[in-house]
């Protein structure tokens, strides 16, 4: 069994099968360790087959990460040994957000039915762990929005950023304060929030139509912060992203001149008025120019002109980068005096990428980016459940790069969310792995391509249709279990790419059966297909398929 690598893990650690009947608990947080599985309906008895017992410890040992050189208080030590037919497992923590996570790491086991024995001492290298509503397109369901943040704090994610570009209260309506109803839909989640350990943050983007020296919008601005505020919001994001560079009003190019020095007063003004709000606020920009090589005028400029405290967001060389390396983050360190956040744009597929489902493993970070950036926030699809495979792998490289294996990590999060089907499913996604980390997709298909036309060409036409046939009844089986599944969620939101992907596998079976007759008419019906399959615009191995497809119809089958 795969388990997110442990920081430091004792060598006696193995995989360990039990059926857990019930839980019981003891030490400084019985309580708190008891409303937790019975919370997620595991019973709990005094007699229970798990028996965990809690310890706090607030030494150095449990609250100083000596990599990242910083205090955390997500740190934890678990301990586990089998002996008179019970489980025991001992937890030391610093603090309750440590403590979480190691029950987090017992409940999965628990579904899992598999537990290690050993000691296992944990810690993130990256502080800064989270995920961005923030994409363009139909936000996220509210029962959505909720099951995601206990989904993925179970994975020992710690921050989210609301910020759905189509919430008309974000964004077309920024200055207009919430309704009750959707107030208290807010409440919700930042209550949810606090209960899973989760940073909270509320994002607004004026920058489309404010005007900078106009002190009522101001004032508008700052309101709105503080009725988000009233419900227990301390974190705001204030994003200038997408929006015209150049000033619209005459009265703001008047008192700042240019862009730059209105979003550092704006930046700097709202800082400022939000800490007099009370204790415990923090604020992120996302500049006007979000990426590029980081030494650019205008985010050299906003950078060293905001408060140090204030956090930036930064994209990487690109929109979309395929890297996210050191010397980046350090040359953007050195010119804007912050450490990046990083708003990955991955596993999104918004906009121009919307034909693009992003099933792949996160990749192309460099493992010692946690020493030089603050953190890492990725932005989802909109397709709800689509985004937890990808979400795990970045889960898992986020809290520990150095030991991150992405296939093992891919691997894992496909028995996580699709379970028993995961192999099956894995087949399917190979095809759709094309994103701005990864170019390669469908290993299996290409390499089946490939080693039918060698054989084609070294022994002959009967014997390469026998290999390729071999990989067509693994496709036919991906099928029939697509096609089993497809009232499920997950699989609904796949509907596009799984039709297109039974049109990929009637082609093959219609090239097969053209290379055993050399029937014309199964020529005709390979054309018409291709041409369907080609119309579609869901991306799926389109050139490397089409390529091999075109091969097979030039050939002559006596």
């Amino acid at each position: 069994m795969y388990f997110s690598n442990p920081q430091n893990e004792n060598i006696s650690c193995k995989a360990f099968k039990l059926d857990i009947l019930s839980v019981c608990a003891a030490g400084c947080k019985a309580d708190y360790i008891t409303d937790f599985f019975k919370n997620r309906q595991i019973p709990c008895a005094e007699n229970g087959n798990l028996a965990i017992c809690a310890q706090q410890d607030d030494s150095r040992s449990l609250t100083y990460i000596e990599e990242s050189r910083s205090l955390s208080d997500e740190k934890y030590i678990l301990t586990t040994e089998f002996k008179d037919g019970r489980l025991y497992a001992h937890i030391t923590f610093g603090a309750e957000h440590g403590l979480y996570y190691a029950l987090c790491d017992l409940y999965r086991s628990v579904l899992d039915g598999e537990f290690r024995l050993g000691t296992v001492t944990e810690y993130p290298l990256f502080s800064v762990r989270g995920y961005i509503e923030g994409f363009y397109g139909t936000p996220w369901k509210q029962e959505q929005r909720l099951e995601m943040l206990e989904w993925l704090s179970a994975y020992r994610m710690n921050t989210y950023f609301y910020a759905p570009k189509d919430d008309p209260y974000h964004r077309e309506r920024w200055s207009e304060l919430y309704p009750s109803e959707s107030l208290a839909h807010l409440q919700c989640v930042v209550d949810k929030a606090k209960e899973c350990h989760v940073d909270f943050w509320f994002c607004i983007a004026p920058g489309l139509d404010i005007c900078y020296s106009d002190e009522k919008q101001f004032a508008a601005l700052v309101a709105k912060c503080a009725q988000l505020y009233a419900i227990g919001v301390h974190r705001f994001g204030l994003l200038l992203d997408d929006i015209p560079q150049e000033l619209h009003f005459d009265c703001d190019r008047a008192l700042y001149g240019e862009t730059v020095q209105a979003h550092i007063s704006l930046v700097n003004r709202l800082f400022d008025a939000l800490t007099n709000l009370g204790a415990g606020i923090q604020l992120t920009v996302c500049p006007m120019q979000y990426h590029g090589k980081g030494d650019e005028y205008y985010i050299s400029k906003l950078g060293q002109g905001i408060d140090g405290r204030i956090s930036m967001f930064w994209t990487g060389n690109n929109i979309c980068s395929q890297e996210l390396t050191v010397p980046e983050a350090v040359r953007f360190a050195d010119h804007t005096r912050h450490k990046p956040l990083y708003w990955d744009n991955y596993p999104v597929n918004d906009a121009e990428m919307c034909h693009e489902m992003h099933l792949g493993w996160y990749t192309g970070r460099e493992p010692e980016l946690y020493r030089y950036a603050q953190g890492v926030i990725v932005n989802c699809m909109p397709y709800y459940q689509c985004n937890r495979i990808p979400l795990l792998t970045v889960a898992d490289y986020l809290w520990n790069p150095v030991q991150y294996s992405e296939e093992k990590s891919w691997q894992y999060a496909m028995s996580q969310v699709v379970g028993e089907d995961a192999e099956t499913f894995a087949f399917f996604a190979e095809h759709l792995t094309v994103s701005c980390l990864k170019s390669e997709v469908s290993p299996r298909m290409v390499d089946a391509l490939s080693q039918f036309d060698t054989l084609r060409r070294t022994q002959g036409v009967k014997v390469a249709t026998l290999h390729l046939e071999t990989y067509l009844r693994s496709v036919q089986s991906c099928c029939d279990r697509l096609n089993f599944c497809k009232g499920d969620e997950l699989y609904m939101e796949l509907a596009p790419w799984i039709e297109k992907f039974f049109v990929f596998k009637d082609i093959l079976a219609q090239c097969c059966a053209y290379l055993h007759s050399g029937d014309l008419t199964c020529k005709v019906t390979i054309s018409e297909k291709l041409r369907q399959f080609m119309r579609l615009p869901e991306v799926m191995t389109d050139f490397a398929f089409q390529a091999a497809v075109e091969a097979i119809l030039n050939i002559e089958v006596l």
